[in-house]
């Protein structure tokens, strides 16, 4: 993967776990709110989610950690939806999963096969969990919109 323009690092192993645990921690921090602002089975739901992030964020500080990199802390807060009611926290989680998927996008062109696997899993997972919340599946999941790979609908 070259660096491009809109973002003139070079890639690395390093950097791309660095990316997911960033994402992992906004996931952990928006999730922990989402519980604590619904009931019934959307509370249990966000909590099974939670737990999930919890783990890869975990998982992903450990590998930083085995390659001897410092993992990068989660910030102070992060941005929140407008309101606790049912239609803006599920938009917000699925906009959480789809953050979280395009953190491992990333992930996916590491050079170590772990991180690889790894980051295929993580996006699957992620995918799964923002269409449980409401999210649109889309045709390439972990892309934003306007990074979307083109596809021909004349073929």
């Amino acid at each position: 993967m070259s660096a491009t323009p809109e973002d003139p690092r070079e890639f690395t192993d390093i950097g791309a776990l660095r990316v997911a645990l960033r994402a992992e921690h906004a996931a952990v921090y928006g999730y922990a709110y989402i519980g604590a602002h619904c009931a019934g089975g959307r509370r249990e739901r966000s909590y099974e989610h939670l737990d999930a992030h919890r783990a890869q964020r975990d998982t992903l500080s450990t590998l930083l950690a085995e390659r001897e990199a410092e993992p990068d802390p989660s910030e102070s807060a992060y941005g929140l939806p407008d309101s606790t009611d049912d239609a803006d926290l599920d938009t917000y989680a699925a906009r959480l999963e789809e953050q979280t998927a395009q953190g491992y996008l990333e992930l996916a062109a590491a050079s170590d096969s772990v991180l690889r696997d790894l980051a295929a899993r993580s996006l699957q997972s992620a995918t799964v969990r923002a269409l449980e919340w409401g999210g649109k599946l889309t045709p390439f999941p972990g892309f934003s919109p306007d990074q979307a790979p083109k596809t021909d609908a004349a073929e």
